[in-house]
């Protein structure tokens, strides 16, 4: 435990300016997606709920139908 941690850094406080001009910098590393990777995965996030919604319906509605029977 005698050994500290080398990988976090300690970044000194700039106040407003200095936080946006870090994030300015950060943002202009960032990889955006083509506008046809934007596309296809916004497909398969609706492809994923869509799917998810229904699949979580069918259960509940299952349930929910033994949930009567057993209460009859």
């Amino acid at each position: 435990m005698a050994e500290e941690n080398k990988s976090v850094e300690k970044k000194e406080r700039t106040g407003l300016f200095g936080y946006f001009k870090e994030t300015n910098t950060e943002l202009k590393r960032v990889t955006w997606p083509t506008r046809k990777e934007l596309f296809r995965n916004t497909g398969v996030v609706l492809t994923v709920v869509i799917f998810s919604t229904l699949a979580i319906w069918g259960i509940d509605t299952l349930l929910s139908g033994a949930l009567t029977l057993l209460l009859k």
